[in-house]
């Protein structure tokens, strides 16, 4: 199998997403969180966080956007989505604070994201069928990089590309710069970057392969580092 022919090669979040199963699967997620949500904060604080999120979202709307469409983001439906998450966030941080709302967000993130986006990624054996697991990674991930970048998501820059190592910082990201506009860049952490944490490790680890990361800019860090090792070579790899 050649990298290219895996499902969704070459295609960033915006190309991946509007699928008939991904929206079923959105629904799906929905459901749980509102259901962990309820367990949290009561029927009662559930039903007023979403109402405060609703209004956060309708607020940032009517906000100037344009540092968002200069970088070549136009697809009005994917910002609002952006806004939607961030906003989310931040009503559930005036609920309840900050460290409560980040760790109730990230569980949320730890119970959901796998279920729904794995199924738009190939699997570990469909990277190994194309002869070299860590070569085929490296390839078909950057390769939606290169799409979210057009895209207007992320500015990305590549800090090492060697047969056991590739290593990139993201100098920009959408997720980050509408909680900056928020008011606090930190809302985009336990809502999207963390999201990294959780799936990524769970591929990597397949496949004698790690994941490091020593910050976000979410966290105040001037970049989000990614970096991908290969630990030990099997007969996929060598």
């Amino acid at each position: 199998m050649r990298v290219e022919e895996l499902r969704n090669y070459g295609k960033g979040l915006m190309d991946s997403m509007p699928d008939p199963e991904m929206i079923e699967r959105e629904g799906k997620m929905r459901r749980r969180m509102h259901q962990e949500l309820e367990r949290e904060l009561g029927r009662t604080g559930a039903t007023e966080l979403m109402s405060r999120m609703k209004e956060e979202a309708e607020h940032m709307k009517a906000q100037d956007l344009s540092s968002l469409k200069k970088r070549g983001l136009r697809d009005q439906r994917f910002i609002e989505s952006v806004i939607k998450r961030i906003a989310l966030m931040k009503a559930l941080a005036d609920m309840i604070g900050m460290e409560k709302a980040s760790a109730l967000q990230c569980r949320l993130v730890e119970n959901t994201i796998w279920e729904l986006m794995s199924p738009m990624w190939p699997s570990v054996d469909d990277y190994k069928r194309c002869g070299n697991f860590f070569e085929a990674f490296k390839k078909y991930g950057m390769a939606a990089m290169v799409a979210n970048a057009r895209a207007g998501l992320h500015d990305v820059e590549i800090v090492e590309d060697s047969p056991t190592a590739l290593a990139y910082n993201v100098k920009y990201c959408v997720w980050h710069e509408v909680a900056k506009l928020f008011g606090d860049p930190y809302l985009c952490y336990p809502s999207t970057c963390y999201g990294d944490e959780v799936t990524i490790p769970r591929v990597l680890s397949q496949a004698g392969c790690r994941f490091k990361r020593a910050g976000t800019l979410a966290q105040g860090a001037p970049v989000c580092d990614f970096r991908y090792e290969l630990l030990a070579l099997d007969d996929h790899q060598r």
